[in-house]
Formats: structure tokens, C-alpha cells, sequence
């Protein structure tokens, strides 16, 4: 898949291009059926399947000093269309300045110049250029013009609802990671080099991979079970494990006088009995299947080794229950 930053670095060697553009952040079931259609338009064409999108998110630009929590950060983002089976992404760098273009201007920047297309696929809210002037009845007008094929995709709906990012975020962020799982048709995840935490987990008899946070969604705090993807060797391997994602408030005030991140992920991989796997400096992908409990505090280690130990047997028997060959709320 050819990967590019900005439109007007974009060379194709193909011609008659089928273009969609938005976020298309989370790639989830509404996303999925644009991209499909414009896949399948591609295959009968034989023009390149391409995406424009946009890098930052553009709200962190129109209002500076937010910080939009993402479901993919951009690079999972471009991995997940590349395995979905596009041609093309053009990550165009958000800025003011690209702000200001009227609708005409874009349409004529992106669609007719940048890309060349020959047909176009949007969704039903799409909207583009300087506030959003340009609606559905202009861009019908503008490709119509142009002779561009528009095909404007209705919305997914899931359990009579629209499936949106909006939707999704607002599940993950009540802990429904199963609800939103079906929404995005995969499992949400964190992913990221293992950090050197400080050990605790060791101690307890509980050895932990730990992730950092960044620009991406947090979910509640709270005890989940997971799938750990250790990806080693250009391999990925798949293990069950359960996962606290917070403060550890048992031992919060020592960390916050260590000036840790406030949230943070210990996965605790469920390996047959006396086998290890040493994950510092290695990618871990951890996926979130299901919501346990709550963070709490515990007044004591002993208390709390005999909850982490209660919370791994029920990992275990959640993934036992499953029926051979089968993932528990979706697949990957």
C-alpha cells in the first residue's frame, strides 16, 4: 500500500482513481462498508482504492489546546486500512491554513487535481471545505461537472442505532468493550513497546507488561480480561491475560511523588504453569474483551495479592468457557 503525507506529494501510477475521504477513526462497521464499496469499485475499474485523510484530527487544530482521544492512533489506523485492502492512504498534515480553502477550492485541490478521480464514495453526513460549506448537494453538482461518479453510502446501523466513533467512544469510556467490540467488528486495543515498571506486580508473584498511554482513549479504570499479542520475530503470538488499567490506588501516593502517568496498563499474560516471557523492549498488542471490575484500593499486599489471584482465575476460566476455536466477543 502506498502510504503518503500531503496531497501534494501524491503520485499514482494508475489512473482513474476511487476516493473516499474522512477520519475514519476506530475503521469501524460504517467505515468498513465505504471502504468495502470503494474496494469493490476499484476491482471493476481498475483504478487505485484510496483514502484522504487527515493528521492531526482536525478539531486539535480549530481548537487549539484540545486533545481529541483517539480509538486508532494514526499508524494503527494505516495499518488496519493496508490490511483491509487499499491502495492508497494520503495522511494530509491538518493545519489553518488548509482550513481556509472554500469547498470549490478543495474539491478542485484533492478530488479533481490530487487524485484524478473517477469516482467518488462519501458518507451520508460528509461535509468539506472552509466550515463545512460544502454539503451533499454541491458535491453532487461539483461531480456531475466533473463527470466523477458519486455514490453516497448510507449509514450502518447496529441494534437500531447508527454506528459512529461518537457511539463507540462513548461504550469504551463506560467500560461496554464487548458493545464496542461489535461496533468496530475487533476487539479494542492498546499497543506499544513493554516498559520497565517498578516491579511490583514481581513481587506479589504477579509479573505484569506495562504500556504507556498516549493520545488515545482511556478506558475506565478497572480489571479487564485481554488477549496479549506478543509480537516477536516478525510473529504474533496470542496468549490470554487480564489487565488493569489505572492508578493502582493501593499504592498512589507513592506514585504520584514518583510523578507517574496517572493511567496505566499492567497486562498479566496466563502462561502454562512454570513458563516466562521476558516482554521488555518488545511490542505488546493488548485486546479487550471483557470488563471484570472496578479499581480499588486495598488496605493491605496480602489483600490485594488475593484479588490479583481471584482476578486471574477468572481470566482463565472466562477464556476456558469458550468454545474450542472460538474468541469470545469478536474476532481479531
Amino acid at each position: 500500500m502506498l502510504h503518503v503525507r500531503g496531497i501534494e506529494n501524491l503520485v499514482l501510477t494508475r489512473d482513474h482513481a476511487v476516493l473516499t475521504i474522512g477520519n475514519f477513526d476506530g475503521i469501524h462497521l460504517g467505515h468498513r462498508k465505504i471502504l468495502a464499496a470503494v474496494i469493490e469499485e476499484s476491482k471493476r475499474t481498475g483504478g487505485p482504492a484510496c483514502l484522504y485523510t487527515f493528521r492531526p484530527h482536525p478539531q486539535e487544530v480549530l481548537r487549539p489546546g484540545t486533545t481529541v482521544k483517539l480509538l486508532t492512533h494514526y499508524d494503527e489506523k494505516v495499518r488496519l486500512l493496508e490490511s483491509l485492502g487499499l491502495d492508497v492512504v494520503v495522511e494530509e498534515p491538518f493545519s489553518q491554513e488548509f482550513f481556509t480553502l472554500s469547498a470549490r477550492e478543495f474539491f478542485e485541490k484533492v478530488i479533481v487535481r490530487g487524485f484524478k478521480a473517477v469516482s467518488l464514495f462519501v458518507g451520508h453526513d460528509f461535509a468539506f471545505g472552509k466550515g463545512r460549506e460544502g454539503n451533499l448537494d454541491l458535491l453532487r453538482e461539483l461531480c456531475a461537472e466533473k463527470g466523477i461518479r458519486l455514490t453516497v453510502v448510507p449509514p450502518e446501523e447496529f441494534g437500531g442505532e447508527i454506528v459512529s466513533s461518537t457511539r463507540i467512544r462513548a461504550a469504551l469510556l463506560a467500560g461496554r468493550v464487548a458493545e464496542a467490540a461489535k461496533l468496530m467488528d475487533r476487539l479494542f486495543f492498546y499497543r506499544g513497546v513493554v516498559v520497565k515498571g517498578d516491579q511490583r506486580g514481581r513481587l506479589l508473584g504477579f509479573p505484569t507488561a506495562n504500556l504507556k498511554l498516549e493520545n488515545k482513549l482511556a478506558l475506565p479504570r478497572g480489571v479487564y480480561a485481554t488477549w496479549a499479542i506478543v509480537e516477536r520475530g516478525g510473529k504474533r503470538e496470542k496468549v490470554p491475560s487480564v489487565t488493569n488499567v489505572g492508578i493502582r490506588p493501593t499504592f498512589a501516593e507513592k506514585a504520584a511523588a514518583e510523578g507517574l502517568l496517572p493511567v496505566v496498563v499492567e497486562c498479566h499474560l496466563i502462561l502454562p504453569e512454570g513458563e516466562t516471557i521476558d516482554l521488555y523492549g518488545e511490542t505488546l498488542e493488548v485486546q479487550f474483551v471483557d470488563r471484570f471490575r472496578d479499581e480499588k484500593k486495598f488496605a493491605s499486599f496480602d489483600e490485594l495479592k488475593t484479588q490479583i489471584a481471584l482476578d486471574k482465575e477468572q481470566a482463565r476460566e472466562y477464556f476456558r468457557c469458550a468454545e474450542p476455536g472460538e474468541e469470545r466477543a469478536t474476532r481479531q
